[in-house]
């Protein structure tokens, strides 16, 4: 399958691209788009990549024209931040409707010190939750904890709470069993963004032998090497530990992403080729480097550059 099949086969997305999502979305409220996709696949290498974006647009802003624009212009996740954006980034159930609707994975990023709040965000419909920041394996098992229902009569302090989750028709699964039957599909995302986590291999190897043991695609994680950088200084090694990471979380059947490009990066071709290269080294989750809202300000010169360029030409 090709990145462009996986959306539907045209880019921009087509009418009855958005008919089918919306259908699917209302048949399955609980639906996780992108891992639908990852359960075709045998192997991370068999997978296509799938393009992501955070998102720091304020929950109270979003417009529903927007969402719809990401997803026709062929992004299939959206990180909405609450990590750096804090309350504002913290998406509710009609913003994670409005990116459901149009198939989108609704990931939610929290702050560092959040932990039961990961397993909450998928009751305002996030499909997805994502921590930053890890230093320690604790850290990791704990987030898992606290994204994963326990087996009954085996709950410990960190596990997630039970809450009666809607069908399609809005009735509720109040049992457990129907409660553990619906909601099959969240996924808990783990950034490797600190030294501990990328260089330390024997580290490393255990958070992501955590992430296997989660089942098929229930876990999936995200390189962002600047934390690293920034704590520790220029960092050599770092690009060859990222490569060996997407290698070794590739080996458990991890699938991990990137963001590439950068401020220092801007030339869509260079943007292209290290592209190439995160998907060559096993990355599957590719993230632009813009954040949601810097589109208006692309869009608006991408529209006005004819212009300016009619008038160079005319002596003005």
């Amino acid at each position: 399958m090709t990145a462009l099949e996986a959306i539907g086969g045209h880019r921009p997305l087509q009418t009855e691209e958005f008919a089918r999502r919306a259908h699917a979305s209302v048949m399955n409220p609980q639906r996780n788009a992108v891992k639908e996709i990852l359960d075709r696949f045998d192997t991370v290498e068999a997978a296509p990549p799938l393009l992501g974006i955070f998102n720091d647009v304020p929950w109270n802003q979003v417009r529903d024209d927007e969402v719809h624009s990401w997803a026709k212009s062929g992004f299939s996740w959206i990180v909405n931040d609450a990590e750096h954006c804090q309350r504002e980034g913290w998406y509710g159930r009609q913003q994670n409707a409005m990116e459901g609707r149009v198939g989108l994975l609704q990931c939610q990023r929290l702050h560092r010190e959040a932990f039961s709040f990961h397993g909450d965000v998928f009751q305002l419909g996030a499909r997805a939750t994502m921590k930053p920041y890890g230093t320690t394996y604790e850290d990791a098992a704990r987030f898992f904890r606290a994204v994963n229902f326990p087996k009954p009569g085996q709950a410990t302090a960190d596990d997630r709470g039970g809450y009666p989750v809607r069908f399609g028709d809005r009735n509720f699964a109040f049992t457990p069993a129907e409660l553990l039957a619906a909601e099959v599909d969240t996924q808990g995302w783990i950034q490797f963004e600190t030294a501990e986590y990328i260089l330390d291999t024997k580290l490393r190897d255990r958070v992501l032998d955590l992430m296997q043991a989660q089942g098929r695609n229930k876990a999936c994680g995200f390189v962002g090497p600047f934390d690293a950088i920034l704590r520790q200084g220029e960092i050599p090694e770092i690009e060859a530990a990222v490569t060996a990471l997407f290698g070794a979380a590739a080996q458990r059947g991890v699938h991990m992403g990137r963001v590439v490009g950068s401020g220092a990066m801007e030339d869509p071709k260079d943007i292209e080729d290290a592209m190439v290269r995160a998907i060559e080294a096993g990355a599957r989750l590719i993230s632009v480097h813009p954040f949601t809202s810097d589109f208006v300000f692309r869009g608006a010169m991408n529209v006005s550059e004819p212009f300016f360029r009619a008038a160079e030409r005319c002596g003005f």
